[in-house]
């Protein structure tokens, strides 16, 4: 594919992250919402195309993800990747030449915690480059043992640091916290505003400096739970004797396949933001008033529109901060 411009010659790049530890579901939730891109989408008059290299890596994933329920004892998801990966789609109207290069980036969970190790320095360009930062939390670590293990598998401390060095720079941004692994809490409306209740407890300290000072008007956070396989279930938690937990899963009954489920809620939060942020930003004049006349703004409102429409507030969902890069109306 070639490279979107901007107005000046530089990359036209929109950014999304994983942000998260090691274990917790970065990769599979990727490649599920990878696998939404159409449902989401819809007929809006809005294009998203992959790359070839990652067409066919985020595919393989997906056939992966239709196996993990293939044997008695169910996985809860993806091996993690085993190094930085970026994962490339153009962005714009259907038919047309694109718009932007919207890029993904997964890295291995060991990245944010053991900073002295080779690569981890691609880490930190990932993250500052940020536009949209998905944290992924592993659902049985934060809710089972009244939370004991939290710390242990999700590295909030460390999650939050990160967050909060990259906001210092002035850019809006939108957080999502993205609790996975969570069909055992969020299959009842108490389950889920029990783990709703949780995330933000557990994420205060996060939440409330979102919410001060020049941060606040830079910066969006929306919570979104994914169930991100649908018919696996947590069921136990052990303790080995070095005293690390082992969480296990299974089917919820047998028989059942992949169905990942509110996968397409991160993506419309996603991408609300993300094609208001390529509206507002610099095009260059010229840019600008071609694509006012040829009807790309227009067709852009009214693709947020189409795209946020379904987009959840309740059940485990909320918009935590908000921000003047998620609106969405309908153009007149």
């Amino acid at each position: 594919m070639k490279q979107v411009l901007g107005a000046r010659g530089e990359a036209a790049v929109i950014d999304v992250t994983m942000l998260g530890a090691v274990g917790v579901g970065k990769t599979t939730l990727l490649a599920s919402m990878y696998e939404q891109f159409g449902n989401v989408i819809g007929t809006a008059d809005l294009a998203l195309v992959a790359e070839r290299a990652t067409s066919v890596t985020l595919q393989g994933y997906i056939n992966d993800l239709h196996r993990v329920t293939d044997t008695v004892r169910a996985k809860d998801g993806l091996a993690g990747t085993g190094e930085v990966r970026e994962y490339l789609f153009q962005v714009g109207r259907k038919g047309r030449p694109p718009l932007f290069d919207l890029r993904f980036t997964d890295y291995p969970g060991k990245y944010l915690i053991s900073p002295e190790i080779d690569g981890s320095n691609m880490f930190d360009r990932a993250m500052n480059r940020a536009d949209v930062v998905v944290v992924a939390i592993d659902t049985p670590a934060l809710m089972e043992r009244d939370g004991r293990y939290h710390n242990f598998v999700n590295a909030p401390g460390i999650v939050i640091d990160t967050i909060m060095r990259m906001v210092s720079i002035d850019t809006p941004r939108l957080i999502l916290l993205a609790p996975l692994k969570c069909e055992k809490w969020m299959a009842t409306p108490d389950g889920a505003n029990e783990l709703a209740d949780r995330v933000h407890h557990a994420y205060r300290p996060l939440i409330s400096q979102l919410g001060g000072g020049a941060v606040r008007a830079r910066t969006a956070c929306v919570l979104t739970p994914v169930q991100t396989v649908g018919s696996v279930i947590f069921t136990r938690l052990e303790e080995e004797q070095t005293g690390h937990p082992i969480f296990h899963f299974r089917l919820k009954k047998a028989g059942l396949k992949y169905a990942p489920m509110d996968t397409d809620q991160l993506l419309r939060y996603a991408l609300r933001f993300i094609i208001n942020k390529y509206r507002t930003n610099d095009r260059g004049l010229v840019k600008t008033l071609w694509e006012s006349i040829i009807g790309t703004d227009l067709a852009l409102v009214n693709a947020v529109y189409e795209v946020a429409k379904d987009c959840r507030t309740s059940g485990g969902f909320a918009v935590v901060q908000d921000h003047p890069l998620l609106i969405s109306e309908r153009a007149s």
